[in-house]
C-alpha cells in the first residue's frame, strides 16, 4: 500500500496497483490536490500554497504527465478518490459492521481452516494459532479477498490506467483521506524479494506505531536482504536467522486453495451490500463529480473493513496481534520453479 502522509493538514494517500505516484508527489502536494479536488479555483489553491499561479502550475505539471490530474479550463482536478473527514467517518462505521460480519464468517468456519492447516509441512513445527494473524489477516482477508474482488469484477473492476512517461503500463488505484493513518487500513502485506526462484520474505501487520513507521518491520526486512546476499545463504538459512516460518511451495499452494475457497463467501458478504455502497458513494462529493470511480473508492473501503474484521477477530481470542504486531514468513510462490 506504500502510504504518504501530511500529519500537519491530516492528509493520508495511498495506492494498490502497479505503478509509482510517489515519484511525483510530496506531503505538501496533498494540500494541494485536496483543495482543487474541493473545487477552489488555481488562483485560490496557489495563494493558500504561498506560490505564484506559474510556480503552481509548474509543480502540476508532472502530476498530469502521471495521469493524476487534469486540466480542466483554467484550473486542475486531480483523478482519483479524495474523501474528507466527515465522508471517512461515515464509510467507516459501515465498513466497522461489514467487517464484523466477515470475522463472524471465519469464525464458524475456523474448525474447518485449523483442519486444512494439519495438511500444511510447516504445521508441523508452528502451531495454527501462531500463523493465524498472517494466514488468515494476510492471505485471506487482505491478498486473497483482493483477488477474489478483482477476480468477481463487479465491485472492484480492474484498477485504472494511469500511465507516466517512466511508467507507460502503469494501472492502479489511488486514494486520498482526510483522517489519521489508521484509517486508510491498519493493516497490510509487504514484500522483499528474495535471491532464489519464487521466494518472498512476506510481512504483515500494522504499518505505524506511536506516529512513526513500524521500525522493526523495516528493520527485519533490512536485515532479510543483508542476510540473504551473504555467500551461502538459502531459505532454510534465512529462516533460522530471522527466527520466521518458511512455507515451501507446496505448502503455499495448499493454503492459497484454502483462501480462494473462503473468500469467495466473504465476496458474497460485499455483494450483499453493493446498492447501500452504490448509495454511500454516490452521496460523497467525489461519487458525484465522478461515479465511475467507485471501484477506486471500495478498494480502500475493503481495506477499512477487513481491517475491523481482524479486530473481532482478535477479539474473539482465534488469536493474538504479535508482540510485535506484524508477523513475518518466508513463501515461495506455488508456480516458482526450482522448489526448494
Amino acid at each position: 500500500m506504500c502510504p504518504l502522509y501530511d500529519p500537519v493538514a491530516g492528509l493520508n494517500l495511498a495506492m494498490a496497483g502497479k505503478g509509482d505516484p510517489y515519484a511525483v508527489l510530496s506531503p505538501r502536494l496533498l494540500r494541494v490536490l485536496r483543495d482543487l479536488g474541493s473545487g477552489l479555483s488555481l488562483v485560490a489553491v496557489a495563494a493558500r500554497a504561498s506560490a505564484s499561479v506559474a510556480a503552481l502550475r509548474a509543480e502540476l505539471t508532472p502530476l498530469v504527465a502521471a495521469s493524476l490530474v487534469s486540466e480542466r479550463g483554467e484550473g486542475y482536478r486531480p483523478d482519483f478518490c479524495i474523501l474528507d473527514q466527515d465522508e471517512v467517518a461515515q464509510a467507516e462505521q459501515h465498513a466497522a459492521a461489514v467487517g464484523a460480519r466477515l470475522a463472524r464468517l471465519l469464525l464458524e468456519r475456523w474448525a474447518a481452516l485449523a483442519t486444512a492447516y494439519q495438511e500444511l509441512a510447516v504445521s508441523k513445527v508452528c502451531a495454527f494459532t501462531d500463523l493465524a494473524f498472517f494466514l488468515v489477516g494476510d492471505r485471506i482477508l487482505d491478498v486473497g479477498l483482493l483477488d477474489a474482488l478483482a477476480e468477481q469484477g463487479t465491485l472492484m473492476p480492474a484498477a485504472p490506467a494511469r500511465p507516466s512517461p517512466t511508467l507507460p503500463e502503469a494501472r492502479y488505484y489511488l486514494w486520498m483521506i482526510a483522517g489519521v493513518p489508521e484509517q486508510l487500513g491498519r493493516y497490510g502485506q509487504r514484500t522483499t524479494g528474495l535471491p532464489w526462484p519464487g521466494w518472498q520474505l512476506l510481512t504483515f501487520g500494522e504499518y505505524h506505531a506511536a506516529g512513526g513507521p513500524l521500525a522493526a518491520r523495516g528493520a527485519l526486512e533490512a536485515r532479510a536482504m543483508s542476510l540473504a546476499a551473504a555467500p551461502g545463504a538459502d531459505p532454510a538459512a534465512l529462516a533460522a536467522s530471522l527466527d520466521v516460518p518458511l512455507l515451501g511451495s507446496a505448502d503455499t499452494a495448499r493454503w492459497s486453495a484454502v483462501a480462494r475457497e473462503h473468500c469467495r463467501a466473504l465476496v458474497a458478504i460485499y455483494a450483499a451490500e453493493e446498492a447501500t455502497l452504490r448509495r454511500l458513494y454516490g452521496s460523497f462529493a467525489t461519487g458525484r463529480a465522478a461515479p465511475e470511480r467507485f471501484g477506486e473508492f471500495f478498494c480502500w473501503y475493503d481495506h477499512v473493513a477487513y481491517a475491523h474484521a481482524i479486530d473481532a477477530l482478535v477479539a474473539a481470542g482465534a488469536f493474538a496481534l504479535p508482540a510485535d504486531r506484524f508477523a513475518a514468513v518466508l513463501w515461495q510462490e506455488a508456480h516458482a520453479p526450482g522448489a526448494f
